[in-house]
Order: C-alpha cells, then structure tokens, then sequence
C-alpha cells in the first residue's frame, strides 16, 4: 500500500504568515481535505497534527521518517505581497520533481495562478528547507496563496475553496503514485465546510434575458455552478464587463451564469451597467 505523509505548517503561537488570513488555520483545512481525499482512494496517509497542539519540525520530520512515505509535502501559504501558487522541490530533482509538477498542474485546474516549481540552496550547496533536506523520502512544500494579498487570499477564505486546494494536492500525489482517482467518483467539494452527507440547499432559480454587470473585485472566483461549494474553473482579474444570462440564489447570495458559459460568478462583486 502506498504511503504519504503531511505536514501542517505552524501551530500554536508560531501562526506562521499573517494578512487577510491566518495562515496556520488555512493550511490546517487544506491539509485535512487532502488527508481525507488520499485516505478515501486507499492510500495510507498519515498527518503531522490535526489541532493546535505543539509541533516542532525536528519532531515532525522524525515522525515523517518512522512512517517511511512514499512522498511527503508540508503544506504552507505566503506572504510578502506576492500572487499565486508556489511549490518547492529538492535540488536533486527526481521523483520529488515529478510530483511538484504534478500538484502545481492540479492547482492550475481550480484556477490558481502559478509562480512556478522552485528549489533553494543553502550556503553548502544542499536544500535550504529542513524538511525537503531532512526527509528519507522525496519531499515538497506547497504554498497556496499569498495571505498578505487580499486578491489572493480571496482564493482560499472558505472552507470549501481550503479544501478545493487540499483536493488538488492530494490528485498531484495520486498522479505520481499511479493510482485511479477512483472512490466512486465522489464529488468531495459538493459538501460544504466538510459536512459529509450535508446536502445544499436547492437553489431557487431565475432566467433572465441577460444584462451587463462590471466586476468590482481584484479577483473573482468563476464556479462550475452558483454556490460557493462548486469547483473553481477560473478568476476574472480584469475588473471587466460581462454579459449575465440566468441568476440563482443559493443561501441567500446571488449568483449570475456568464454568457460565455465559463460558469457562475458571485453578483455580490458586480454591479450592472
């Protein structure tokens, strides 16, 4: 059976990157989500907390290296002002490569922009980050978004987008293990805030022969149906016009379908023209 170890970034008082969200709390939810994907298509997996108790890398590594994975990540988010997704591999390249292009090509999918596959030295020459350094197995560091960015951050401020990113991770891994993506097909980021069985209310419905709306937001989720559970297909950054043809109202909030059939856009940041 193949195994995956992973790693949740700070914990406790070491909240890690701080802005619009708190990073510790987002990589908590991405981890869990991805821990629960591989766990639910029979892969061994095993998580380096699920709470907000004390975890010291040196201690995460060894319990890393006792479980012996097949591949490992530690799952982070950024800060410094930048944009994007961003995945660190070792120096040595290998399988540890072949999975951050698999992950990085999965994140691509639900809509994040990527900043690339990267690796870092320290002054020996050998990898910078203890983890990827440390690991007896080939390791990555994923860091989601740029927390600091309020435009970025707005790309994992749910639940469900946190667990959209989880899920793209964990079929990265799946890919580079060479396993299905089977489990009866279950549509995981249908439930919202991880409620398994929770049905969504049904939405009531509104055609209309279509009007004009201007995106006021830096960036704005484009959703494989109106409701914040659905998949993200893409993010319109241009604060441009776009032509709505149908409207539905799910749990209160407005949604309109774009006339180019991309999908549902929440009409919350939008106003008509």
């Amino acid at each position: 059976m193949a195994r995956v170890f992973i790693g949740v970034g700070h914990v406790g008082t070491d909240p890690g990157a701080g802005g619009y969200l708190v990073e510790k709390d987002v990589n908590l939810k991405m981890a869990r989500a991805c821990y629960d994907y591989l766990q639910a298509r029979g892969v061994d997996t095993q998580i380096s907390r699920t709470g907000d108790a004390t975890d010291r890398l040196v201690s995460k590594i060894d319990r890393c290296n006792a479980f012996a994975p097949d591949f490992a990540l530690d799952i982070h988010n950024n800060a410094g002002g930048g944009d994007g997704f961003e995945i660190f591999y070792s120096v040595v390249g290998g399988k540890g490569k072949e999975l951050a292009q698999n992950i990085e090509k999965e994140v691509v999918k639900i809509g994040q922009n990527s900043r690339g596959l990267k690796t870092k030295k320290n002054s020996y020459g050998r990898d910078y980050f203890g983890f990827i350094r440390s690991t007896i197995c080939p390791a990555v560091i994923c860091e989601g978004v740029f927390v600091d960015n309020k435009a970025d951050a707005a790309q994992a401020d749910t639940d469900a987008e946190c667990r959209a990113f989880g899920e793209a991770y964990a079929r990265g891994i799946l890919a580079t293990l060479g396993i299905a993506d089977t489990a009866g097909k279950t549509d995981t980021t249908s439930k919202p805030n991880g409620a398994s069985g929770t049905k969504t209310p049904a939405p009531t419905t509104g055609n209309t022969s279509g009007y004009k709306v201007k995106v006021t937001a830096n960036g704005l989720n484009i959703r494989k149906d109106a409701g914040v559970a659905h998949t993200v297909t893409g993010v319109i950054r241009d604060k441009g016009v776009y032509t709505i043809v149908a409207e539905k109202t799910v749990s209160g909030q407005k949604w309109g379908k774009l006339k180019s059939g991309a999908g549902w856009i929440c009409l919350a940041y939008t106003k008509k023209v």
